[in-house]
């Protein structure tokens, strides 16, 4: 297991994995992870963001260490589909202010996601647009369709409550992702992943919207406290923009983490396409 001190000893880090697909779940709730992603122009369907920044975010733990999940940050920007079975390969370089920059690269060597992150907190954390109703709510279990020019900018999310047992959390690490690092596996209170943040912004949204599918352009994550299992975590977001852009909507979320005491644990932000349904 890494720890704080590799900041002393790395100025670069690399690390390899094998892109996996989708769980039944996800590629039911967005076709673009599913047999629906040609109806898009893509040859096959594409494996969620949030999977392709858990693989690079190996490389980040590796120059970092386990310091980096208890108050660090990252962004990323998703530059061209990641599909199951790529051999990803993903370098982080240590610069001079501390921060590190990171690029995941496909084997046709062509970038799949590349960002920076950094140790404490971000240089972007006075831009959060944060949400102030807090208390997590039931999931909304029918409604219309939400088509993306109707996404309610600068409205609060309902707020969702997630239980993060241990079993998902080796499910989730093991299943999504193959990564069998003892942190997220050994212990009666073992890690949450550092893709798991990120990985609850769209589960948020469907929480208490129906939309047809998107795709993850680009994103920002601020760790604030470590994050272990068991828990029960409430994930309150808000819709802070939707533009049209190259004719399609371009939408984007702020979102706070929150312990059972209402400790902020971490803060996110998603950019994604929305799609239309098509046909």
């Amino acid at each position: 297991m890494t720890d704080g001190t590799n900041l002393d000893r790395r100025t670069s880090a690399v690390t390899e994995s094998v892109a996996i697909e989708d769980p039944p779940e996800i590629q039911k709730a967005n076709p673009i992870h599913a047999e629906g992603a040609s109806a898009y122009g893509y040859e096959r369907p594409i494996v969620a963001g949030l999977a392709s920044y858990g693989w690079a975010a190996a490389s980040l733990l590796e120059l970092f260490g386990d310091g980096w999940l208890s108050v660090g940050w990252a962004d990323m920007a998703f530059r061209r589909p990641v599909f199951a079975g790529d051999r990803l390969t993903t370098t982080a370089t240590l610069l001079g202010d501390g921060t590190c920059t990171y690029g995941q690269r496909n084997e046709a060597g062509k970038v799949t996601v590349d960002g920076r992150a950094g140790v404490g907190i971000a240089p972007f954390h006075s831009e959060w647009q944060l949400p102030e109703t807090r208390t997590a709510r039931p999931p909304v279990v029918s409604g219309p369709v939400l088509l993306p020019e109707q996404a309610p900018v600068d409205e609060d999310y309902p707020a969702m409550a997630v239980t993060l047992t241990v079993a998902s959390n080796r499910t989730w690490c093991a299943g999504r992702l193959g990564d069998l690092h003892p942190r997220y596996h050994e212990g009666e209170t073992p890690g949450a992943h550092p893709s798991w943040v990120p990985g609850q912004m769209t589960p948020l949204i469907r929480h208490s919207y129906r939309f047809i599918a998107g795709i993850h352009t680009t994103g920002r994550v601020q760790y604030l406290q470590p994050i272990c299992a068991p828990r029960t975590i409430t994930v309150a977001g808000r819709w802070i923009g939707n533009q049209m852009r190259k004719e399609r909507w371009w939408s984007t979320s702020d979102a706070v983490f929150c312990g059972e005491d209402g400790t902020e644990l971490a803060y996110c932000q998603q950019s994604q396409i929305l799609l239309p349904r098509l046909g």
